[in-house]
């Protein structure tokens, strides 16, 4: 599950924990930078991708690296002491599911708050590496910061929202069938087939999800803002940063927000269909 990805699918095997884990954990320890996009990675590469990529949203100096990297490090074994196994058992549970046939949209839809769930001890642990790099950072980089975001939206509207339906429809359809194979393997025929006509079906939502998206940057900027010129003591910074990162999980209110619901029910819906004309080789991979 990827925190900024619209359409998941759900997890199939227990020997997925870490990956799930990595999907959880990687926005906390990238908090510094705003970007999930480290969880695809490998959780066991975690820490130095996610200190890379903080730094090169903001360019951080000496002394900032060293607080990211021991945070995140910390961050880190935490998580794998005393969160994977719970992730473990979650994911034996999917897999016994999947095993026996019985998935519907009500069971998935589940297994994906079950896993924003499991994001809450998350943020209670990162809020405070968050918030101690925060009153840190100088105007310079908070420009950076900005751009960066701006460069990464630019190229995200160019690939996954195009003026075009069909051109649109195929980018989706695209997404769908990279997520099914990810999870189930080669999709079958039958499989393409489901994900182009629900492609088609589905209404546009990209703009909201991206909206959804620009709020959270912005929330974020806001959040450092704050933090870096009124420097709070350190447990009000933390519960700052708490606030920001909890959003993560969260459908923001506002004129996107049914569509935002709409989107998670059809990935859900999506979900569901592809599991129940998965092949066996498929369930059990």
């Amino acid at each position: 599950m990827h925190l900024d990805d619209p359409i998941p699918l759900p997890a199939s095997r227990p020997a997925l924990a870490r990956r799930v884990a990595a999907a959880a954990l990687s926005a906390g320890l990238a908090v510094a930078a705003g970007c999930s996009m480290v969880g695809r990675l490998g959780y066991d590469h975690l820490p130095t991708l996610a200190a890379w990529r903080a730094d090169s949203y903001l360019s951080l100096n000496a002394e900032q690296k060293a607080i990211a990297s021991r945070r995140i490090e910390a961050l880190h074994a935490w998580h794998r002491g005393t969160q994977l196994d719970d992730y473990a058992a979650l994911l034996r549970e999917i897999q016994r599911t999947v095993a026996q046939g019985d998935v519907d949209e009500a069971r998935i839809r589940a297994w994906r708050i079950a896993m924003f769930e499991r994001w809450k001890p998350i943020a209670d642990r990162a809020a405070p590496a968050g918030a101690e790099v925060a009153v840190t950072l100088e105007p310079g980089q908070m420009r950076r910061l900005r751009d960066e975001m701006e460069r990464d939206n630019a190229k995200l509207r160019r690939q996954w929202m195009p003026e075009d339906r069909s051109e649109r429809v195929e980018v989706r359809t695209k997404r769908y069938l990279d997520r099914a194979e990810l999870f189930l393997g080669t999709p079958t025929a039958e499989q393409q087939q489901l994900a182009r006509r629900m492609a088609a079906e589905v209404p546009d939502s990209e703009e909201q999800w991206f909206a959804q998206r620009l709020l959270r940057q912005q929330d974020l900027v806001a959040t450092f803002e704050r933090i870096r010129t009124e420097r709070p003591d350190p447990a009000t910074a933390s519960a700052w940063m708490r606030e920001h990162l909890m959003r993560y999980a969260q459908v923001r209110d506002g004129p996107g927000r049914p569509f935002s619901e709409s989107s998670l029910a059809a990935s859900d819906a999506m979900s569901a269909r592809m599991l129940a004309i998965a092949t066996p080789k498929q369930r059990q991979h």
